[in-house]
């Protein structure tokens, strides 16, 4: 891919789409740039985070990265008349512009800015949720006013709380502060309405809990799932595989089951199996490691968007009729193939 600036033309505002980054390749692409371009030092995301890429047809225009809310302002949280049990509880339904850059001059497309930012805010919540499990109520960003004037923030109809105390946390692992001398402008944007009061109710809705999650599922469980899911036919190349289609599909489904949700919550169960759990969905023996392995978040959501469902519906069918509890809910059906159940919260 291209970035504007060694390309011959200027972007059509409607042409412009931003999307999340796919995969690993991408992700590292996409720090990269950051580290490049961006005026404060990088090494991560950390956390619950996304990484949202503009795009004009192949050429990158811009890149956004959201975090979880700041632990603690002031002004946000006098703002949303939230207790500190609620915010405490809640903090994971904000999410943090943490990183803003454009790979090109704004001044070559008027609005250019401000179109791409309404673009990322219009699918941050549905992303955050496919990828995390939780839907995301308000966005928040801190600006330097030395450097910039938040213009495209006000055009998209963020709030301006104030300024910050002009406090930064020391390096090294206790909680240290020191005065910089650089307060910094506080802009909140509600994601849907009546988001302030839905924070502060008393009665949190389902959709927020990130949820308990349980132990992973017996080695024995775990086998027999496997064993009804590998009549799905593989529809990926044979080159390069690891990982048959029903090693993935169990650990997705046996996820779910234990109550994880979002692509990034598969590879977190997946990181627990041990040895004999990892034999059981069909993990990689790797030579080098003299273990076996699962395989990578980066690809759960590649096989999860392409898989047929209708497959997958049957084969899961008949493994709940076999081996689970008489009416146990399904958490995973035709619908998260297709990522529709993750996208509005199972």
């Amino acid at each position: 891919m291209e970035i504007l600036g060694a390309f011959d033309g200027e972007p059509v505002l409607s042409e412009v789409a931003v999307r999340p980054v796919s995969g690993a390749g991408e992700q590292r692409r996409w720090d990269a740039l950051v580290r490049e371009h961006h005026y404060l030092p990088f090494h991560s995301l950390f956390g619950k985070s996304l990484r949202h890429v503009a795009v004009w047809g192949e050429v990158w225009l811009a890149l956004l990265g959201w975090t979880a809310g700041a632990f603690k302002v002031g002004a946000r949280d006098a703002w949303i008349g939230w207790s500190p049990e609620q915010q405490f509880s809640r903090l994971h339904l904000i999410a943090d512009n943490s990183r803003f850059v454009m790979l090109t001059e704004r001044g070559q497309v008027p609005n250019l800015a401000s179109r791409i930012l309404a673009l990322s805010l219009r699918r941050l919540s549905s992303d955050m949720r496919e990828l995390h499990g939780f839907p995301v109520l308000l966005a928040e960003t801190f600006v330097d006013p030395s450097r910039f004037g938040g213009i495209c923030y006000r055009a998209t109809n963020w709030r301006r709380l104030g300024l910050t105390k002009g406090f930064s946390r020391l390096p090294g692992g206790s909680a240290r502060w020191r005065r910089n001398g650089q307060p910094k402008e506080i802009y909140m944007r509600e994601l849907e309405a009546g988001a302030r009061e839905k924070l502060r109710s008393e009665q949190a809705a389902p959709e927020w809990q990130v949820g308990a999650k349980g132990e992973p599922m017996p080695a024995e469980e775990l086998r027999s799932l496997r064993t009804y899911l590998q009549t799905i036919p593989d529809f990926r190349k044979k080159r390069g595989q690891r990982y048959g289609i029903a090693c993935y599909m169990t650990i997705m489904i046996a996820a779910r089951l234990s109550g994880y949700r979002g692509i990034a919550a598969f590879g977190e169960y997946a990181a627990r199996l041990d040895e004999e759990q990892l034999r059981a969905v069909g993990g990689f023996w790797s030579p080098s490691r003299q273990r076996f392995t699962a395989p990578a978040t980066s690809t759960f959501h590649y096989v999860l968007s392409s898989m047929p469902p209708d497959a997958l519906e049957t084969a899961l069918r008949e493994w709940i009729e076999q081996f689970s509890e008489a009416g146990a809910p399904v958490a995973l059906d035709g619908k998260d193939v297709r990522e529709a159940s993750m996208a509005n919260g199972g």
